[in-house]
């Protein structure tokens, strides 16, 4: 059966964030000699996003996943998510 959206909500605790200027520093940082490859941070944010979902949405009760990935890098971090999800175990339709 399909989830309502009372169901899904994560929690209540807020959640950190960073701004977008943020991020790119952060990304600037990360890709410095020597640094991660930006497939390494792409597999890293899939891997990380992949994680999250198992935390909080156990397969027993939300086997599916629809994955809604766009043009970029962030496309690209949901293409990765959804492959680790489907080693998870997941039905996964991207």
């Amino acid at each position: 059966p399909a989830a309502s959206c009372s169901s899904i909500a994560m929690s209540a605790a807020p959640v950190p964030t960073l701004t977008a200027s943020a991020a790119a520093a952060l990304d600037e940082e990360l890709m410095a000699q020597p640094g991660f490859s930006l497939d390494q941070l792409m597999e890293l944010a899939g891997l990380s996003v992949a994680a999250a979902i198992e935390k909080h949405f156990p397969l027993e009760t939300h086997p599916r996943v629809l994955a809604v990935c766009g043009p970029g890098n962030n496309g690209g971090d949901g293409l990765v998510a959804a492959r680790h999800l489907t080693h998870f175990g997941r039905s996964v339709t991207v």
